[in-house]
């Protein structure tokens, strides 16, 4: 999800596990341990755009990373606030090491993703160069506000604990997302994702946030503190269940409406437009057809409406689909694409997951994301320009009226 979304559940966890013991402290390294993952979209400075799209939400949002990365991060806090534990080497010498540790993980780990990601060494040292200033930035306020050794610290163990939770949590909700989560990487190229919410939902984030803020007005260890942290859990947890009770129901109008058509789909796959869990997108695959169809909970009549049908027209890069970045983004896109016409010797690649963000499905600009692909080289190449987007005032205003039901 959205990066404030991210911060807020980082900190809230932060604060549940190690909150009574540091106080703010706590809140202010889950935040961080909850953006760690994140880090991943520069990749974009220094690499290709296909690699970058590959490695956002790659290694950096798996299990193993949060197991792995949790013991060096957690050590290095812990020595921070004068904590023993560990190595007996100069204070420069150990954060050094524990750098290096970091790159090494994330430089593994991303050598064995299913799909090429290239500038891979590069990649892991901005994104460990970025988190290792931003760690001395916050160690860097304590010692000028003369806390950092004066203020409570907590066990190895339990700042460990903080940042494994804190990681691990970031991808756990990403995978409710409908973008891709591969959170068993590199164990398992399988993007998971369950399609229940938006990847920015401010009915999910703002009662989150606000119960935070108050949260962090009590003093520590205090009841008041604790259960506004807590309430901000439980009811961002219930709201993220009710989604998923959201995605089955869509489900079953889905299938019902495919019925009632007579379409015998291979596969589907249903979420949430952006903003909101009213209004739901579905996309239809049957042979080399795809079906785009909307449903809002608020609709009078149980299906989809309107049912718009796009050919797939996928047998004009069949020749290509084992140059790498059209593979990279047939993979991406899970199959669900279409080709449309892009002029001299070009096509266009859009992905249909998401529906249509314009009112055109000829338009490559009506859908969320679209390449150009030049079949005149081989390999073929998806072409590095900027990408235009339809009206957002129409397209907000589409989303409004249609969000508010049909009868």
């Amino acid at each position: 999800m959205d990066s404030l979304t991210q911060v807020v559940l980082g900190s809230a966890v932060g604060e549940a596990v190690l909150g009574r013991k540091v106080g703010n402290r706590a809140m202010v390294w889950g935040g961080l341990a909850g953006t760690l993952p994140d880090l991943d979209v520069l990749s974009g400075l220094v690499t290709d755009p296909m690699s970058a799209l590959a490695y956002h939400r790659a290694f950096t949002h798996s299990l193993p990373f949060a197991l792995l990365a949790a013991p060096i991060l957690g050590l290095v806090v812990h020595r921070i606030y004068g904590g023993r534990f560990g190595p007996k080497l100069p204070g420069p010498v150990f954060f050094l090491l524990a750098a290096v540790l970091l790159w090494l993980l994330l430089l593994g780990g991303s050598y064995l993703m299913p799909v090429a990601v290239f500038n891979v060494p590069t990649i892991a040292a901005v994104i460990t160069g970025v988190f290792a200033l931003l760690t001395a930035l916050v160690a860097g306020l304590h010692k000028w506000r003369g806390t950092l050794s004066s203020g409570p610290n907590a066990a190895y163990s339990g700042w460990t604990m903080l940042f494994f939770l804190c990681i691990v949590t970031h991808p756990l909700l990403d995978c409710f997302t409908a973008y891709g989560t591969q959170f068993l990487e590199p164990l398992s190229r399988v993007r998971i994702a369950w399609n229940t919410i938006s990847v920015v939902d401010p009915f999910y984030t703002l009662p989150f946030l606000l119960l935070l803020v108050l949260a962090t007005r009590k003093g520590r260890g205090g009841q008041g503190r604790k259960r506004l942290n807590r309430a901000g859990l439980i009811v961002s947890t219930i709201y993220l269940l009710l989604t998923v009770a959201n995605a089955v129901n869509v489900g079953r109008v889905v299938d019902d409406s495919l019925l009632q058509r007579g379409i015998r789909p291979q596969r589907s796959v249903h979420s949430p437009t952006l903003g909101n869990n009213l209004l739901w997108s579905a996309t239809i695959q049957a042979a080399d057809t795809f079906y785009l169809g909307q449903y809002s909970l608020l609709d009078r009549q149980r299906r989809l409406d309107p049912l718009l049908a796009v050919a797939g027209n996928q047998e004009k890069v069949l020749p290509y689909t084992q140059d790498r970045e059209l593979g990279i983004l047939t993979w991406f896109t899970d199959g669900y694409y279409t080709i449309l016409p892009g002029g001299e010797g070009r096509v266009v690649l859009c992905d249909l997951r998401y529906g249509l963000l314009g009112r055109d499905p000829n338009d490559p600009d009506s859908y969320t994301f679209h390449w150009t692909i030049d079949t005149t080289r081989r390999p073929v190449q998806v072409m590095d320009e900027p990408t235009a987007r339809p009206d957002m005032s129409t397209a907000l205003e589409d989303l409004w009226v249609r969000m508010q039901g049909k009868e």
